[in-house]
Formats: structure tokens, sequence, C-alpha cells
């Protein structure tokens, strides 16, 4: 199911600018590829757990060819100030379902150096983590690397449970069903390999 409130949804960020959200599809990949461009060697490092140089046509091709249902990807584009859409795609969010359970799948986010800070990420990821829920989704599984501070601070805050550390990965279990008092858990979810 996709949900149509995740289709074209318009949100603001920290600093007053606005951002589109839209389901990547095939028409996405130069956008994509130009938003790479904006990730630095660091970022790429945290993200993909390796500096590459661009991005893979394997990863670009999953992103770019999802079910909307076990395998979702987002991606935001800042609007102009007459509301048009620029390019290029400035986030991306997914999320695929894991093998082991139905309950579970692994998120991931990335957000251009240029916007790290705005808000973008975490506005990326409550959507994800809504369109999840929507799908039956009641975990997130988050590998991260072990010397990413700021996105083990974020699952801590999440409270993500740290279920394994294999080396320079550690993995981290985020409950993203609502909370009973009505607040929304994912809004601090986090994701794996994160640089937002």
């Amino acid at each position: 199911m996709v949900p149509l409130a995740q289709l074209g949804l318009i949100r603001s960020l920290a600093d007053g600018r606005y951002v589109r959200l839209d389901l990547l599809g095939g028409a996405d990949r130069q956008d994509l590829l130009a938003g790479f461009e904006g990730l630095s060697r660091r970022s790429r490092y945290l993200r993909f757990f390796s500096a590459m140089g661009e991005l893979p046509v394997r990863i670009v091709d999953g992103l770019l060819n999802t079910d909307a249902l076990l395998h979702v990807a987002i991606g935001a584009r800042l609007l102009a100030d007459n509301g048009s859409v620029q390019s290029p795609i400035v986030g991306v969010a997914r999320y695929f379902r894991t093998s082991d359970s139905e309950s579970f799948a692994e998120p991931a986010v990335a957000v251009v150096d240029a916007l790290h800070g705005h808000g973008l990420g975490r506005l990326l990821l409550r959507c994800i983590s809504r369109h999840a829920r929507d799908n039956g989704i009641t975990r997130f599984r988050a590998h991260a690397l072990a010397d990413n501070a700021r996105i083990r601070q974020i699952l801590a805050q999440s409270r993500g449970i740290l279920v394994e550390r294999d080396g320079a990965v550690v993995v981290y279990d985020v409950d993203i069903r609502k909370r009973s008092s009505g607040g929304d858990r994912a809004s601090v979810a986090t994701s794996v390999r994160s640089t937002a």
C-alpha cells in the first residue's frame, strides 16, 4: 500500500526553505546522481561504509526500482521561491524489509552536506517510518559505524537498543511504532548509515 499522503509532501526546513518529498522512480536518475555529488568524502564513508567516488549502478537501480511496499525510496528536492521543484535531489531515505522477519526493515538516509543540520534527515526518517508502519513494519534494524558518534547519539535518543557489535559496525533495533501517548516515536528515529 502506498499512502497517498506520502506522495508530493511539501514541508519546511529549519531555515524556512521548503522541500518536496516524493517516491523515487526511473525519471529521477540524473537528479539522484547529481545529488550524490553533494556528499563529501566523509559523508559518503558514513553512509556507504566506503568513500566511493561514484554511486554504483546497482545502488542507483535499487533506489529507482522499488515496489513501494517491501522496498521504498523517497527523495527530497528544494522548492524555488515560485514553488517550482528544483534539481538535484538533496536527500534520500529508503527502507527495505529484511528477510529474517516481516516486521523488521533496514533503513538508510543521506542528505547533501549543504543541508546538514536543517532537519531534512529527520523529516525523511519520519516519512519512511510512517510508510513502514502503514506496511506492517514495527522495527528498524539500523547498522552504523561505531565511530559515527552523531548517529549513535540519535539511535540512543530513539530508544534504539544495541543488539550487536561486529568490529567497526554496530547494530541497533529501533521501535518505530507510535507511542501510546500519541507522540511519534519515529520523530527522532534514526537510520542505518545516516549522514543526516
